[in-house]
């Protein structure tokens, strides 16, 4: 412990004469960690595909879509993989088809909090010029579905 006490001294010494290039050293690094950090924050953020993700499951000419069933029951009778048709219904008896051979990508339940009391949300993957009317119908949450047989 003595030996560091004798050091203080001429570490104080060292330090005054030099206190000018010091400075110029604190400034410097100040600056450079500040372009580090703002150079940092205004790259933007990389897109990351997980294994899991519904960019992997998406198709060449597909777009994922959520849309709302007028029924949790339909959404509960399909899974991930299905193949639907999606049909618009009016308050009359019309229907109307919206989308044919959809490819169910992911579910809502009332636990993830996707699903109201009256509706649950489906992900689906449909053709790219197919997404905005589709989006459009499922916002409206007045869409029903038509399942397809399991291929064998």
């Amino acid at each position: 412990m003595g030996s560091w006490l004798q050091l203080l001294p001429a570490v104080r010494v060292a330090i005054a004469r030099h206190r000018r290039i010091l400075a110029a050293a604190c400034a410097a690094a100040a600056v450079l960690l500040t372009l580090g950090i703002v150079v940092d924050a205004a790259r933007p953020p990389e897109a990351t595909v997980t294994p899991g993700s519904m960019a992997l499951r998406l198709g060449r000419d597909e777009a994922a879509v959520p849309v709302l069933l007028v029924d949790q029951q339909l959404a509960a009778a399909v899974s991930p993989g299905d193949l639907i048709d999606l049909v618009q219904v009016g308050a009359g008896a019309d229907a109307a088809p919206v989308a044919s051979g959809s490819r169910v990508l992911d579910k809502g339940t009332t636990q993830t909090g996707f699903a109201s009391e009256s509706s649950a949300m489906l992900v689906v993957a449909v053709p790219s010029s197919m997404a905005a009317a589709v989006a459009i119908a499922g916002a409206q949450g007045s869409l029903t579905l038509v399942l397809h047989p399991a291929a064998k």
